[in-house]
C-alpha cells in the first residue's frame, strides 16, 4: 500500500515538475527571440541612418555627337566625413537595358577603371576629395546616351547616395530650323545672282561691239606677226599669206 502511495507521488511530482521544466524553456526561448529581435532592429536602424541611399539629383544633359560633355557629380564634404583615409568611393555606371560599370573613384584620388569607352574618360582625380567625382566624355557616339549614375558608396555595400544625368542629343526648335534652313539658301541666291548679272553683261558687251572691230583687230595681229618673223622664218610668212587669203574669201 505504501509503495503505490510513493509511486504516485512520484508520478504526479515528475509530471508537474517537466511542466515546470516546460515552462520555463518556453520563457527563456520567448526572451531570446525578443532579445534577437531588438538587435536585429537595432543593426537596421544603424545601417539606415548610414546608408540611406539617396537620390539628390535628377538632371538632364544634352550634347551633340562627336563633341565633348561634361558630366558633373558633386557631394557635399559632410558625406565623406572628416576621415580622409575612409574607405569612401564613387561608382560611375551607364544604365540603358543592362547595367554596364564604367570606373570608380576614390575619395584619395584613386581610379579603377572597368570600361574606358575607348580611352574616351578623362577623369579629375584630383579634386574628389572636395567632393567633386565629375568626368569628361570626349567625342560622344550614339550608344553614349541614356541614363548615368554617380553613386557614393562608404564600404563595398554601403550606398550613401546617388545622382541622376540623362545624356540626350540636343534639340533644335522649329524656328531656329526656319532660321538655318533661310540663312542656308541665302548664299546660294546671292551666288546665282552674280553669276547671272556678270552673264548678262558679257552677253550685252560682246552685243555692242561692232562686227568690224573684230576684223580691223584681226588685222592687225595677222600684220604684226607677218612684219615680224618676215625674216626671220620664211614658212611663216606663207601661213600668214594662206591665213589672209582664207579671211578675205
Amino acid at each position: 500500500m505504501y509503495t503505490v502511495l510513493i509511486t504516485g507521488l512520484t508520478r504526479s511530482g515528475l509530471d508537474e515538475l517537466q511542466l515546470h521544466d516546460r515552462t520555463m524553456v518556453q520563457f527563456k526561448m520567448s526572451c531570446f527571440g525578443l532579445w534577437m529581435v531588438y538587435w536585429c532592429c537595432l543593426a537596421l536602424g544603424n545601417g539606415e541612418s548610414l546608408c540611406k541611399s539617396e537620390l539628390l539629383l535628377s538632371s538632364n544633359i544634352s550634347t551633340e555627337l562627336q563633341s565633348d560633355v561634361l558630366l558633373p557629380c558633386n557631394f557635399n564634404t559632410t558625406l565623406l566625413g572628416s576621415d580622409k583615409t575612409a574607405d569612401i568611393a564613387v561608382v560611375w555606371t551607364q544604365r540603358n537595358t543592362t547595367i554596364h560599370n564604367l570606373m570608380e573613384i576614390t575619395l584619395q584620388g584613386n581610379e579603377m577603371f572597368w570600361d574606358t569607352k575607348r580611352g574616351r574618360i578623362k577623369t579629375f582625380a584630383n579634386l574628389s576629395e572636395s567632393g567633386n567625382f565629375s568626368i569628361l566624355l570626349q567625342k560622344v557616339q550614339p550608344y553614349d546616351l541614356g541614363l548615368y549614375l554617380c553613386e557614393l558608396f562608404n564600404g563595398p555595400a554601403c550606398r550613401i547616395a546617388y545622382q541622376e544625368l540623362q545624356l540626350g542629343l540636343t534639340t533644335v526648335s522649329q524656328p531656329q530650323k526656319s532660321i538655318i534652313a533661310g540663312a542656308s539658301v541665302v548664299p546660294v541666291l546671292l551666288c546665282l545672282f552674280i553669276v547671272c548679272v556678270c552673264r548678262k553683261r558679257n552677253k550685252r558687251k560682246y552685243q555692242l561691239q561692232p562686227e568690224s572691230s573684230h576684223e580691223h583687230s584681226y588685222t592687225e595681229v595677222m600684220y604684226t606677226l607677218h612684219s615680224t618673223n618676215s625674216h626671220e622664218n620664211p614658212s611663216l610668212n606663207v601661213a600668214t599669206g594662206m591665213l589672209e587669203g582664207q579671211k578675205q574669201n
